[in-house]
This record gives C-alpha cells, structure tokens and sequence, in this order.
C-alpha cells in the first residue's frame, strides 16, 4: 500500500445568531492542495428555539443517523471523534476557556455534511444543493445563538495518521495552524461541540466541526 504525505485541507465559516457567509474550497485527487478562506458573518435572525444543548429532543429534528461512519474494518470512528473533542477541551484548558458540551444531535448534523462531502466528492460549506451550515442547523430545528463550522480533509493510514490518536492529533493540528480557525476552537463565546467524520473505502477523512454558543438566553422581561 502506498502511504500519502498528508496535507490537511481545512475552511471555516462563522455565523452570528444564524448569519452566514459561504466558502470556497476544493478537494481534488490524492494529494489535496492546502485552502484556507477568511472567517467571516453576516446579520441575520431567523426565529429558533433559545437554546440547544439543552433543548429537548423532541423540538430538535436532525437527520436519520448514518448507519456507518465508514466502510473501512481497520478504524474506530466514533474513537477519533472522542478523542478529538478531548483534545479540543485540553487546548481550551491550555488557553483558559472552559470545556465544550458534546451534543450528539449537533455531531449528526455535522457527520452529515462529512458524508455529503464525501459522497458527492465537493469539500465546502455550502453543499451542491445550495444549502448553507445555516441552513441544515434550521431544517433540524436546532438553535445556534451564533458559532462557527470548521471543515476539513486528511488521509487516514498516510504516514502520520497511522492510529486513531495519531488521526485526531493531526486534525487537531491541522485547524491549529490556521489562526482563524483555532480561534473558532477557543472562542470562550462557544459552549457546545458537534464533531462528525466520514471516512471513505479509499481512506480521505472529511472531519466538520460544528461550534456553537448554544446555552439558553435569558428570558425578556420587557
């Protein structure tokens, strides 16, 4: 088997309540070639419940769960995830913010778009269908109170990513490269996390992770 020297492809979007701004990307071949946009949001305030990690479930309509989150026998995906978000918490720790909440429904959101990504082979924010981080949080009914997407692309068994840790280590490393998109990752604003990754028969890793400031707002006495 021929290992790949890894290039991690990475692009993050960021919303203010449910404002968002497309952008562009590529994944293309067996050598992706390094994008990175600017973070940017826009003003927009659709009605949403007040709240998310702890909004009930039956006001939250995410997508069916993938039934798999590959085809490959020789990883543990719902492992690099764990641990992923692990490290995400350590490096807040190492930057004095305070943990994330997983939120289970916010990572089916975001595997989701992994999947998407990798089975209609575009790598972007904004799917073919023209539909926007933004939009898939509303079609599940799921509030955001303003928060950021990070998307991006590794290979799995290249020569750095030959374990899980070791996969997650360098996804980890590949958004703390970019400034943007490690500032999305310690924003002390982001309370919840939803981290989803999809890993194809031919080993490209598409990881998207979902930030949000989703803790309930404080009612309006006005």
């Amino acid at each position: 088997m021929t290992h790949h020297r890894n290039t991690f492809v990475i692009i993050s979007t960021f919303i203010i309540v449910s404002g968002f701004l497309s952008m562009g990307g590529a994944l293309t071949g067996e050598q992706p070639t390094p994008n990175q946009s600017d973070i940017a949001g826009v003003n927009n305030t659709p009605e949403l419940p007040k709240y998310a990690h702890e909004q009930p479930d039956s006001s939250v309509n995410t997508p069916i769960p993938l039934d798999n989150k590959t085809q490959r026998t020789d990883v543990n995906v719902s492992k690099v995830e764990s641990t992923l978000k692990q490290k995400v918490d350590e490096h807040r720790d190492d930057n004095d913010v305070g943990p994330l909440n997983a939120d289970p429904r916010l990572a089916i959101i975001a595997r989701h778009h992994s999947y998407d990504m990798a089975k209609r082979d575009f790598f972007a924010h904004t799917n073919p269908d023209n539909e926007t981080y933004t939009d898939r949080l509303q079609q599940s009914d799921y509030a955001c109170g303003g928060g950021y997407q990070n998307i991006g692309a590794i290979f799995w068994k290249a020569n750095d990513t030959q374990t899980e840790e070791q996969l997650a280590e360098e996804l980890l490393h590949g958004f703390m490269r970019s400034g943007q998109h490690n500032m999305a990752m310690i924003d002390p604003d982001m309370t919840t996390v939803g981290i989803g990754i999809y890993i194809t028969e031919d080993r490209r890793t598409y990881v998207t992770m979902n930030l949000c400031n989703a803790d309930p707002l404080p009612e309006d006495d006005s």
